[in-house]
């Protein structure tokens, strides 16, 4: 089962605001091109934005939006602003690691008997 308390990081090359081409399937008889609204682990949320007249009534009816696999699509133009990435911490150093302020008892023990 999903954790839902972490964050997810983004690794992929894609950032939220791209400008995408993406391919068509489905009831899509032409490629479309949109702005990247969601990232999800291997494919993205995409806003249709510019799209073949043909294919005007499958815009509608999915609301304009079409989630596509990040293997078939290609970004146009790369966001100005791209969120920003964390950068996963290693787990024992964050274990490790004692706030200021904290005093350690352990350390305070040993520090005595020498």
């Amino acid at each position: 089962m999903a954790k839902t308390n972490e964050p997810e990081v983004n690794n992929s090359i894609f950032d939220l605001g791209d400008f995408v081409a993406g391919k068509k399937f489905g009831n899509f008889e032409h490629d479309f091109k949109g702005i990247v609204e969601k990232i999800y682990e291997h494919s993205l949320l995409v806003l249709i934005t510019e799209n073949d007249p043909e294919d005007n009534a499958t815009v509608n009816e999915y609301n304009r939006r079409a989630v596509v696999r990040m293997s078939e699509t290609k970004i146009l133009i790369k966001t100005e602003n791209p969120a920003p990435r964390e950068t996963p911490k290693d787990e024992e150093e964050e274990e490790d690691a004692i706030p200021e302020g904290i005093i350690d008892e352990e350390t305070d023990k040993e520090e005595e008997e020498e």
